[in-house]
């Protein structure tokens, strides 16, 4: 990408940009548990219509769990055997991209998530996931925009809203770097700056040319 004047703001998606993401085991854990209709359903872009819910927040995890037990009969599963299952689709956060958004605040930039997320996998994204260099998640961005929280969901485009209305950053001064094609696509529509990485791209020579310096992995 070539630079341009003034990049201000780069926002994060999280899952499929900053942690990596693995659908095949996440479904071998719910087969595993005897839900194989569950397994079906995993798509990191494009939830269930359940999985759906609990993201935009109508739904609780204790909700999401109950609701899984009833569909497939297993009432025996525990909240927190679900909850393990669906938290394997997550296999890690490489330190290199934690340094790398560390090293962007510190070059000036305003550092922000947007992720579509949900109340099983955010608290061990939080508590696990981002303190390899002793640091807590908050340590990394300005501020934290959860789909569940804000009770939209990527890609329309009042998630973007709000988050531009409660930030104050404007479109044109910002980068969004999501792996979904369809929030690119709205992000680009209202203005942003786009960027949708590969799986477990290292993106980093996205930002060649500005004044950053990444430390060694």
């Amino acid at each position: 990408m070539k630079p341009h004047t003034p990049l201000r703001n780069i926002v994060f998606d999280l899952g499929g940009v900053l942690a990596d993401l693995d659908p095949e085991r996440c479904k071998a854990s719910f087969r595993a548990l005897g839900m194989p209709q569950v397994a079906e359903w995993i798509d990191p872009c494009y939830p269930s219509d359940l999985f759906a819910r609990m993201e935009r927040g109508d739904l609780t995890a204790a909700e999401t769990c109950e609701e899984l037990r009833r569909i497939t009969g297993r009432t025996e599963v525990t909240d927190e055997a679900i909850a393990a299952a669906y938290r394997s689709l997550i296999t890690g956060i490489p330190r290199y991209k934690l340094r790398m958004v560390q090293a962007l605040r510190e070059a000036g930039f305003a550092t922000y998530m947007l992720s579509n997320n949900n109340p099983i996998s955010m608290p061990y994204l939080a508590e696990c996931l981002f303190t390899a260099d002793g640091r807590t998640m908050g340590d990394y961005f300005v501020r934290i925009y959860l789909s569940y929280e804000m009770h939209e969901l990527k890609p329309s485009p009042s998630i973007f809203h709000k988050m531009i209305d409660d930030s104050g950053m404007v479109p044109g001064e910002t980068l969004f770097i999501d792996d979904g094609a369809a929030s690119i696509a709205t992000a680009h529509d209202l203005g942003f700056r786009t960027y949708m990485p590969a799986p477990h791209e290292d993106f980093r020579s996205v930002f060649d040319g500005f004044a950053v310096r990444f430390p060694a992995d």
